[in-house]
């Protein structure tokens, strides 16, 4: 993992691909933690952001918090979380809560790359608070269990749509929808990379 290492496109907020990587999908309004410790009696909160967004690619996880730009994505402090990168061969143990009560949460073991400004194995939560978080989760697992059984970088896959949360209209279509009488309607049938990551590319 590589704090404040994720280069951004001009004038955007999209990560710069590194070679052979296809961004899968992306997430808004997500939650990020990072924590030290086994969460027994407690945790120490590393950094955190209350909101921004996640990226999966085919070989890494991103997140970016809501404020950062592409004057700030790269910066050598460490104090401040301006962005953040892991490769998908240094998570383990991942999990998706969906809790009875309350967003749900995509949690996951995050070991440490040479030279990423985080030199201790972490633990990286992150919650949806707007939703999206399954299909995250699912290509998460899906990138990292493909690398483990091979041994390579999964190749190019076509993106998925981002989940951008819900529209701003979207508590009148609910009210449209909860007034409607159905009875009349039809019947229907069922660039450079960050550090830590050369040791990850094919030879």
């Amino acid at each position: 993992m590589a704090l404040n290492a994720v280069m951004l496109q001009q004038g955007t907020r999209h990560p710069v691909p590194l070679p052979n990587e296809n961004f899968l999908y992306h997430c808004n309004g997500v939650k990020f933690e990072l924590k030290s410790g086994d969460g027994y009696p407690g945790d120490t909160v590393l950094f955190n952001s209350g909101s921004g967004t996640v990226f999966v690619s085919n070989k890494r996880i991103v997140f970016l918090p809501a404020e950062t730009t592409h004057a700030t994505s790269v910066n050598p402090s460490t104090s401040t979380l301006h962005s953040f990168t892991i490769p998908h061969v240094n998570l383990r143990d991942q999990k998706f809560a969906q809790p009875l009560f309350g967003a749900n949460r995509f949690e996951a073991v995050a070991t440490p790359v040479r030279g990423g400004n985080v030199p201790a194995t972490a633990r990286l939560v992150l919650t949806f608070k707007e939703g999206g978080g399954f299909d995250f989760a699912t290509i998460a697992r899906k990138m990292s269990q493909r690398i483990s059984e091979t041994g390579e970088i999964p190749p190019h896959e076509e993106e998925l749509p981002g989940y951008d949360g819900p529209p701003a209209d979207a508590g009148a279509a609910d009210s449209q929808l909860r007034n409607h009488d159905a009875s009349n309607d039809p019947p229907s049938y069922s660039a450079d990379a960050p550090p830590g990551y050369e040791q990850h590319e094919r030879r």
